[in-house]
């Protein structure tokens, strides 16, 4: 099954802030505000995403499932001067399924979403994994479609 990426730019939520300066370490009014809009923002869009196909969820290689401010968090969003940004990954999905690598995700999963955040370390969106007109790719399409989205291949690195 073909896999497709949806890129969205955080500049979806802050509207009025240039998102290209966020850093979690900047304690700028406009800055923290910016972020706690984009942190709200995530909550609720994954808290919905989540409730709508009961989706757990997990590390690629973890097998516990978990909280949801494991995503939504500044670590995982946003870039750091002092620690960078660490390229994470995550599944959610109906139940836990261990995948050694994303390709091995990309071969066997049908149904469920990687989300990861902007592996260049620049911290201005996330992307979104899923399979091809799947029902989650048309819900994401729908829930989305007021915003900028790129499509962008699926590599499996």
């Amino acid at each position: 099954m073909n896999k497709i990426g949806l890129g969205l730019d955080f500049n979806n939520i802050c509207t009025d802030y240039n998102t290209i300066y966020l850093d979690r370490d900047n304690d700028d009014p406009a800055t923290v505000g910016c972020m706690k809009k984009v942190l709200r923002w995530f909550d609720a869009f994954l808290s919905e995403l989540i409730e709508e196909f009961d989706y757990k969820i997990y590390r690629m290689h973890h097998k516990p499932a978990l909280k949801l401010s494991e995503i939504v968090s500044k670590r995982f969003f946003f870039y750091s001067l002092e620690k960078e940004l660490t390229s994470q990954t995550f599944i959610l999905d109906t139940e836990n399924r261990h995948y050694t690598s994303i390709g091995e995700w990309a071969e066997k999963s049908t149904e469920s979403l990687v989300i990861q955040n902007d592996e260049d370390g620049e911290g201005e969106g996330v992307f979104f994994y899923v399979t091809e007109n799947s029902k989650i790719h048309l819900w994401l399409l729908e829930r989305l479609k007021d915003m900028s989205i790129d499509e962008i291949p699926f590599t499996q690195t």
